[in-house]
Parts: structure tokens; sequence; C-alpha cells
């Protein structure tokens, strides 16, 4: 496996190189630590509090509102598979090709970094993030992901990466200069190069590029509210069609105490975890099954919000109480730990680890994962996962805090006649 190459330029720019003559094709992604939660921060001896998304509006405005032309239209003529995507914790611009690598590395640099703030640009831009929004209105899911963070959350305001549209709506185009004056600078970015191509040429690509551009310096601080570990709201109740009763329980867990690497792990473990105790041969959902509480699988996700980690468990049902007191038990008991499945779960991610080599975005993307996330630079290795044990697992599934949880219940309004 080839050896992922780190350098870091004099600007504060981190690039990761990481070449393979096999493949045809080259991936490039340029990504700033500006996302969907970053929106109250100190900058130049100020405080800002912006509304939920201001990072995807800035997203868009680069793409579409730079002085060089839509650097996605630009690069697809040439047709590289390209696109923009804002998450809560950065910002991600990409391109993969087999040709014009050099090409699309200062189109796209160009674009992000050749922008002029306009009113007028901006209201008009907003159109269609407008119609983005409202095509997430029939989705429940949506709706029930806003209440479960309203339930949550007491200081912390985040509730959505797009925003609402009022929030897009109050959003002016010095919040964008404001933003991006904070944020997107190199100190703040990294670049990520994979495949096959010429490293002498796209460094200096990269390093003629920024060798013309000067940036503030100035320091931006990220101002974290004091969130207290228990929930705002413990149940609640979500009005909304729906083909059965749908049963969202999501955990508040603070991980604060966890160092990096010990929450790369969780993440691992959290997966044996789901699949011991919830998975399709869990003897759990076999019960439920079998007492026709459930008749499809139940979901488990996470998602990180500052200090804590949301565990999300839930699914559709027959009967939401008994779905509830069951999942609710599970986890307060915590009695469904198998070894024996542990010992699969890790044999099936040394395949999966194995695999990915076959392809440049799944090789590549679980190292940005780690690098961002986990501020880890190395990507996962099979020996990784065999250092992996039942006992570690077991322990550090136990210690984390289950205390403090919402329960969401998704149902059809009862008929007033």
């Amino acid at each position: 496996m080839n050896k992922i190459e780190t350098l870091h330029l004099e600007n504060g720019l981190t690039i990761y190189l990481y070449p393979d003559s096999r493949r045809h094709s080259t991936f490039f992604q340029f990504i700033t630590l500006f996302g969907g939660e970053m929106k109250d921060f100190q900058y130049q001896q100020k405080e800002y509090h912006f509304q939920d998304g201001i990072a995807h509006i800035l997203e868009h405005y680069l793409v579409e509102c730079n002085e060089e032309g839509n650097f996605i239209e630009l690069l697809g003529k040439k047709q590289m598979n390209t696109n923009a995507s804002t998450y809560i914790n950065m910002t991600r611009f990409y391109f993969e090709t087999v040709e014009d690598v050099s090409y699309g590395i200062q189109t796209l640099l160009d674009g992000i970094y050749h922008v002029s703030f306009k009113e007028e640009a901006l209201e008009k831009l907003k159109n269609p993030i407008y119609q983005e929004i409202r095509g997430k209105m029939n989705n429940r899911f949506y709706h029930n992901s806003l209440l479960t963070f309203q339930n949550l959350f007491h200081s912390i305001s985040f509730r959505s990466v797009g925003g609402s549209l009022e929030e897009v709506e109050k959003v002016t185009i010095d919040d964008l200069q404001v933003c991006y004056d904070a944020f997107y600078r190199p100190n703040n970015q990294m670049i990520f190069i994979a495949g096959n191509y010429n490293r002498d040429e796209v460094l200096t690509v990269i390093q003629d590029f920024y060798k013309k551009m000067s940036f503030d310096t100035s320091p931006v601080t990220l101002l974290s509210p004091n969130e207290p570990a228990a929930v705002v709201k413990e149940k609640d109740i979500l009005y909304f069609p729906t083909p059965l009763e749908h049963v969202d329980i999501t955990y508040k867990v603070d991980i604060h105490s966890m160092d990096s690497k010990e929450q790369l792990k969780l993440d691992f473990y959290l997966g044996c975890f789901y699949n011991s105790f919830f998975g399709m041969v869990s003897p759990l959902y076999q019960k439920m099954v079998e007492e026709k509480v459930i008749s499809n699988s139940i979901h488990c996700s996470e998602t990180r919000v500052g200090d804590y980690l949301l565990i999300s468990i839930g699914g559709y049902t027959h009967n939401a109480k008994v779905f509830q007191e069951e999942i609710l038990k599970a986890i307060q008991e915590m009695d469904f730990f198998d070894e024996e499945s542990f010992e699969l779960d890790k044999k099936s991610s040394m395949v999966r680890v194995l695999l990915r080599d076959e392809n440049i975005m799944n090789m590549i993307m679980p190292f940005v994962e780690n690098v961002i996330t986990y501020h880890y630079p190395y990507l996962d290795s099979v020996q990784d996962i065999e250092h992996l044990n039942f006992e570690e697992f077991t322990s550090m599934i136990r210690r984390l805090d289950f205390s403090h949880y919402t329960i969401v219940t998704i149902k059809e309004k009862e008929s007033s006649s």
C-alpha cells in the first residue's frame, strides 16, 4: 500500500499526496474547515453569531458567483466528475479526472479565491437554495431531525446544515464576506490528491498559485457554548404522514474526555455494538420480529455535534410503546455483547479495507475522515483492526453515558371527526 505524503506550505496549507500509478484517474479534494455548526466565532476582536445555513450558502456562492465562472460547469465540460458539499464540520470541493489535472486544480482554486461579494448576486443565488429547502418539506425524517436537535440542546443552536427559509433569507452579503475572510484561508484548509498524477507538476501548480496570494492572519476562535448533558425534552410527537409509526431514540453522549485515538476506536466499536444489539441476527431484533413489533430493520447511526456524540436508534413499528421499552431496556442492561459477532465484524472490516484499494474514492475518504474528525493523519490498516479486542469493545461501550436521550415518534394526526 502506498504511503500518504504530508506537506505543509509556509502559508499554513496542508497537502496530502497519495500517488498510485495503477489508477487511470486522479481524485482532487479541497477542504475548508468551515461547516454547519461553526457559526459562532470571534474574529478581529469581534464576536459573530450567525444562523444555520451560512456555510452552505457560502459554498454555493463560491461555486456559482465567483469571478471566473461556475467552476463545476467549467470542469464538467472537461468530462470531470465534480461537485461541492457542506457538512457539519467542513465544506469540500472536488473533482475526479483522467486528464487535465493541472487545469482542474487551477480552475477550482481560481473559483474559490477569485471572488467578489455583491448583494445582487447573493439575492439571485438564494432562489435555488429556497427550492432545495422546500424540497425537504415532504420528508418526515428532515422534520424528525430538526425536532430531535431542538429537544437535545439548550445552548447549542445548530439544527441543520442548510438552514430554514427564514434563516437563509436573513443572510447578507456582509455575513458571507466575514465568514469567507475568517475561514477561507490556507491555515484552515487542506488539499488531498490521490491517484495517477505527476507529483512535481501538481505541486508546482499549487505553490505557484499561492505565491500570488496574501491572506489575513488574524486568529479565529470558535465559541463553544456551555452545553449541559441533560436534554431539553425527553419525549415528543411529530404528526406527519407515515405508513407506520416511526420511533427514533437519540442518546446525547458526552465524549469530550476521550482523546482522538479513543474516539477513532469508538467509531469502529459502535458498528460492532449496533450489530450485536440491533442487527438482523441479534436476539432483540429476532424477538421483536417474532412478536410483530417490527417487520423491517432497526436503523442505527451517530452524529457529532460539539462535545457530544448523538447515537440514534429507531425504526418503523407496529407497537411504538413496546419498541421504545425494548430499546431502552437493551441499552440500560447491556446484555447483548457477543464475542462471536464481534470477531465476524472484525473479519468483515478487514475485507472492506482490502477491497477499498479497488476504488480511489473508497481509499481516500476514510483517510479524510481520520484527518478531519480524529486529527489522525493515517489510513486504517488491517493490522489496526486486528489489534482491536472484545474486552476493550465492551469496556468502551459500557463507559458511555446513555442516561440522556430524547424520543421522537412520527405518527399520523388523529382525525377530529
